[in-house]
């Protein structure tokens, strides 16, 4: 029974902005905002939907802000700035996808130095339980889906397609996917059956074999 939207102001200070709305009237609840300077393009506010999990809601800021917030309260519960902890290298139109619940885990593809493309932090806490992959972070958003009889984190970066084992990082596959002019992997990729399809908006698209009894890609 609740939206919640993100925005940006950008006098007399930059800050991004969450909102949580009554569902049927519009009526506001309640609005957080906190300290974000922008050195990206389209400056238009958050790109990631905010994450909603058991009476909490993550936010993914442009600039890699990540918050977690009381859904019926507004309260913030922790809140982490991974691009001074993690130095991203920034995607020229920010961080854009959005953060990925599994267990007790969310995950998120920030794209920072030393093997910190996507990143785990306890979603009670906000402590990091893991770190993975040396790509460049990409704006389609990380799923689950089950192969081998096991969940696998499927991750499309800048530089490709990987599956991961969602409790720990663990990389289980890995192939190449560069998109030719920029890194403008953005659409989530799609699967049926024992194909995982993507496109991307300058280097075309694959079809991607996922066997259903091994824990591999082609």
């Amino acid at each position: 029974g609740r939206v919640f939207v993100t925005d940006r102001l950008a006098e007399p200070q930059q800050v991004e902005r969450i909102h949580c709305f009554e569902a049927h009237t519009g009526k506001p609840i309640w609005s957080q905002s906190y300290d974000c300077n922008y050195e990206i393009h389209y400056t238009a506010g958050p790109r990631a939907a905010v994450t909603v999990d058991q009476g909490r809601a993550y936010n993914l800021g442009a600039m890699g802000h990540l918050h977690c917030y009381d859904a019926a309260t507004g309260k913030l519960l922790w809140g982490r700035d991974l691009n001074s902890e993690y130095k991203i290298r920034m995607p020229v139109w920010g961080i854009a996808a959005a953060p990925l619940v599994f267990s007790d885990l969310v995950i998120v593809m920030i794209g920072g130095t030393d093997g910190a493309c996507m990143v785990a932090s306890d979603k009670k806490s906000g402590g990091e339980r893991w770190k993975a992959l040396d790509d460049q972070a990409s704006y389609s958003a990380p799923q689950i889906l089950q192969q081998a009889g096991q969940p696998v984190l499927v991750c499309w970066t800048a530089g490709g397609l990987a599956g991961l084992d969602p409790t720990s990082g663990r990389v289980y596959w890995q192939l190449p996917f560069i998109d030719r002019d920029t890194s403008m992997n953005i659409a989530m990729p799609v699967r049926h059956k024992d194909r995982l399809f993507l496109t991307a908006f300058y280097g075309g698209c694959d079809m991607i074999h996922l066997p259903s009894d091994q824990l591999e890609a082609s």
